[in-house]
C-alpha cells in the first residue's frame, strides 16, 4: 500500500508540472480540455517506457537462469495468511535432473556355472588323486585365447600346478569346462583351495561385478582309503568276504569298504591289494586294513559267516602294524564260536611298531565237522592310533 500511494503523488506531482509547462507553451489558454488532453499523453508515455523496460529487464534474467525443475512449497498460517507471526512464506525447492548412473562392464570377466566334478564338501579319502572341474561363462568383453591360465589364488593347492593353460578359445558368452589334477591331503579334515583366471597380459580375473573373486574346490578329508574288494578264491576268503561280515566296535560305527556313508570314524576296516609292511616291505597279497583311534582298551571286531570245517583245515595269515604307523599298540586275537555257541580265543599277538611281523599257521582239525564262526578283532594297549594289517587271512582245507 504504501508503494501505491508513493506512485500516486509521483503521478499527481508530475501532471501538475505538465499542466504549468503547457500553460507556458500555450499562453494562458484556460481550455480545460487540451491541459487534461496533454497531461494524459504524458503518463501514458512514461507507463509504457517503464512497462517495457521492465519486461525487458525480466526476460534477460529469465534466459540467465539455469534450466530446473521448480517445486512450491507454502506453508501459511490457515487463520490470516498475511498477518499471523512467524508465517512461513511460500519456499522453492530445486531439483536438478541426475544422471543416470554406470557401471563399467569389466573387459575380462568369468560367471560360475556349476560343480561339474567334486561339488563342495565332497568327501575324500586322504592321498588321493582327484580331478577338479568346474563349468565357467565367459560374461565380459574379451575372447579368452587358448593361452589363458587358470592360476592358484589361496588356501591349499592340493598339489595343483600354480598356473595352467585353458587351452581352448572362449568367446564372450560361451562357457568352458575348466579341470586341474588334485591331490587330498594325507590328514583329515576340511580344505579349501581357491583358484582364478590370467589373461596374456598378465591381469589377474574371475568372478563377480569387478571380476575380482575367485572359485574354488572345498573337500572334507577322511582317514579312509579302500581299494576294491576282490573275488573269493579261498575256501574262506576274509578279504572277499569282509562286507558279509558283522563289525562290531567300542564306538557307535565301523566303516566298511562297501558302506555308503562316508561319515569320519575312529573304527574302520578297508582292502589293500599292496600293503607296505612295518619292515618296509610291499606285499602283493589281498590285505584286511584295521585302523583303530582311541583310548587303551579300545577294541574292534569282525564276526564272519559261519563255514563247516573239513579235515586238514587250516587257518593261515601273517599280521602286524603297516608302515608309518609307529604309535601302533595292540592285540591282535583270533576267536572262534563253535555250532553258535559262545566265543572262545584261539589265539592272541602283541604288535608294536617293531619293523617284525607275526605269521599264524593254525590247525583246525579239531573243529571237523563243525560250523565255525571265525572273528578277527584288535583291541588298543595304549591311548593310540592303530594301523594293523591282516596279510591274506583264509580258511585252507
Amino acid at each position: 500500500m504504501k508503494r501505491i500511494f508513493l506512485l500516486f503523488t509521483f503521478i499527481l506531482f508530475f501532471m501538475i508540472l505538465a499542466a504549468c509547462n503547457l500553460t507556458k507553451q500555450f499562453g494562458n489558454s484556460t481550455n480545460p480540455n487540451t491541459v487534461s488532453t496533454m497531461a494524459m499523453q504524458t503518463v501514458q508515455a512514461i507507463s509504457t517506457e517503464r512497462a517495457f523496460a521492465t519486461m525487458v529487464a525480466n526476460a534477460t534474467e529469465v534466459s540467465n537462469l539455469p534450466t530446473v525443475i521448480v517445486i512450491e512449497e507454502t506453508k501459511i498460517s490457515e487463520q490470516n495468511p498475511s498477518n499471523t507471526p512467524g508465517a512461513t512464506l511460500p519456499t522453492s525447492t530445486m531439483f536438478f535432473t541426475p544422471l543416470p548412473s554406470f557401471t563399467p562392464v569389466p573387459m575380462d570377466q568369468a560367471s560360475f556355472v556349476k560343480d561339474v566334478t567334486y561339488p563342495d564338501n565332497t568327501v575324500i579319502a586322504s592321498g588321493s588323486n582327484f580331478t577338479k572341474t568346474w563349468r565357467l561363462k565367459n560374461s565380459g568383453q574379451t575372447t579368452w585365447s587358448a593361452d589363458y591360465e587358470i592360476v592358484f589364488a589361496s588356501g591349499n593347492a592340493m598339489e595343483g600346478k600354480a598356473a595352467s593353460k585353458i587351452g581352448v578359445i572362449v568367446r564372450p558368452g560361451e562357457t568352458i569346462d575348466l579341470s586341474i589334477d588334485l591331490k587330498s591331503p594325507t590328514s583329515p579334515g576340511k580344505y579349501t583351495g581357491e583358484w582364478m583366471l590370467r589373461n596374456t597380459n598378465g591381469k589377474i580375473f574371475g568372478l563377480g561385478e569387478k571380476a575380482d573373486k575367485s572359485f574354488w574346490v572345498v573337500i572334507q578329508v577322511e582317514n579312509y582309503q579302500s581299494e576294491s574288494i576282490p573275488t573269493e578264491i579261498y575256501p574262506l576268503d576274509f578279504v572277499a568276504k569282509i562286507c558279509k561280515a558283522q563289525w562290531k566296535s567300542n564306538y557307535d560305527a565301523v566303516r566298511i569298504p562297501c558302506d555308503t556313508d562316508k561319515s569320519m570314524t575312529k573304527a574302520y576296516v578297508a582292502v589293500l591289494s599292496k600293503p607296505k609292511l612295518e619292515n618296509g616291505y610291499v606285499d602283493d597279497e589281498r590285505t584286511i586294513h584295521m585302523h583303530l583311534d582311541g583310548d587303551n582298551g579300545s577294541w574292534l571286531q569282525g564276526f564272519y559267516p559261519a563255514l563247516q570245517i573239513k579235515n586238514g583245515a587250516i587257518f593261515s595269515t601273517v599280521v602286524g602294524c603297516l608302515d608309518g604307523n609307529k604309535s601302533c599298540n595292540v592285540t591282535v586275537s583270533l576267536d572262534v564260536r563253535v555250532d553258535g555257541g559262545s566265543p572262545q580265543n584261539i589265539g592272541k599277538w602283541v604288535e608294536t611298531y617293531d619293523e617284525k611281523v607275526t605269521k599264524i599257521d593254525i590247525n583246525l582239525n579239531d573243529y571237523a565237522g563243525k560250523n565255525v564262526e571265525f572273528i578277527l578283532g584288535i583291541s588298543n594297549r595304549a591311548n593310540t592310533i592303530s594301523e594293523v594289517f591282516w596279510l591274506a587271512p583264509r580258511v585252507v582245507q
